[in-house]
């Protein structure tokens, strides 16, 4: 049975997003939730640009991954101020 790549593609990011709650929970428990919010929105910008790479669609570009991440930051930040 031969598994097409699109859909091992879907199972391993499958598996990565398990693999990236879990860590996002340790990160809460250790640091608290502005850097779990960090964390999240990094990963999910930095794994979006790798998909892109991977399947050859669209360009992949630091820049887009730094715009998915930065709200996380700036909720970190404000949970500090605040």
């Amino acid at each position: 049975m031969v598994i097409p790549k699109d859909k091992l593609l879907h199972l391993a990011l499958g598996v990565l997003a398990i693999l990236c709650a879990y860590v996002a929970l340790w990160i809460n428990s250790l640091f608290g939730l502005g850097a779990c919010l960090a964390y999240t929105t990094t990963a999910v910008g930095v794994l979006y640009e790798w998909q892109q790479h991977y399947r050859g669609e669209g360009e992949p570009d630091l820049f887009d991954a730094l715009a998915t991440a930065a709200p996380g930051w700036v909720a970190w930040a404000l949970l500090e101020i605040l």
